[in-house]
């Protein structure tokens, strides 16, 4: 569920700005932290004591803990407005059926934007939640991660072009029999064009023969067509995971 959120700071004789700045470069993690999420935009509005989201939440329960409990600066912030928002496209959709009345059969649900999808597809990654993020995933997928070299394979031998769900998952398998992932993060915005979206991804992992942790720069190509994600291709320096893996 989408929700437009406006916010004022109300600190005025409560507290000194210089105060307030170091309470909000407290908040301003928590605020980074979602947008790599995935699942907020934030904006600060100009000259004005005032800052603006746009904030994907799973209930109404979640959004109300995060603005009257989760929040560092929970007790300086006025709601001013909160509205529900729901995709114009299908709000299009209801229009052209000329609003069907309850209990009508429903019309064809217009599909996920492509932004939509990759935001959902990486916040579900960074929660560690991978079937969630998998209902986006388009059960043809094509999916590739680096191409296969012998000498490279023979260490990191999940590497390769996968068809289908079931080849994806199995060359997932693989990875988990030996590696961990111990972090997952969007690093700054993700770059939309069209069907196509992309974006660099931090991997924190672990080589589950020694405990070596190593650290990944992915860079993650989307395309998207009718909601889904249709391909999924990686780009990315193999010489820190073999570094982790050597002597094994």
């Amino acid at each position: 569920m989408l929700f437009y959120v406006q916010m004022k700071w109300n600190y005025q004789g409560r507290m000194s700005q210089d105060k307030l700045w170091d309470l909000e470069a407290i908040e301003g993690e928590h605020g980074i932290a979602g947008i790599r999420s995935g699942k907020v935009q934030l904006f600060k509005v100009v000259s004005q004591h005032r800052v603006i989201a746009i904030v994907d939440v799973d209930n109404l329960e979640d959004l109300d803990r995060n603005s009257m409990g989760w929040l560092p600066m929970r007790e300086y912030l006025e709601f001013e407005q909160v509205w529900a928002l729901r995709d114009y496209e299908g709000f299009i959709t209801d229009v052209r059926a000329k609003f069907p009345s309850p209990g009508s059969p429903p019309a064809a649900a217009a599909p996920a934007t492509t932004a939509a999808v990759a935001r959902g597809w990486f916040g579900k990654l960074a929660a560690g939640k991978f079937d969630a993020a998998l209902t986006f995933v388009d059960p043809d997928v094509v999916w590739d991660n680096n191409p296969q070299v012998a000498e490279v394979s023979d260490i990191l031998p999940w590497l390769g072009s996968y068809r289908g769900l079931p080849q994806v998952l199995k060359s997932f398998e693989v990875w988990a029999a030996h590696s961990k992932m111990l972090s997952f993060q969007l690093v700054g915005d993700l770059m939309i064009d069209g069907e196509r979206a992309m974006g660099v991804v931090h991997e924190h992992a672990q080589c589950l023969a020694n405990g070596r942790e190593y650290d990944l720069y992915v860079s993650t190509c989307l395309r998207v067509q009718g909601g889904k994600i249709v391909e999924w291709r990686v780009f990315w320096d193999t010489a820190p995971i073999l570094a982790a893996y050597r002597n094994l």
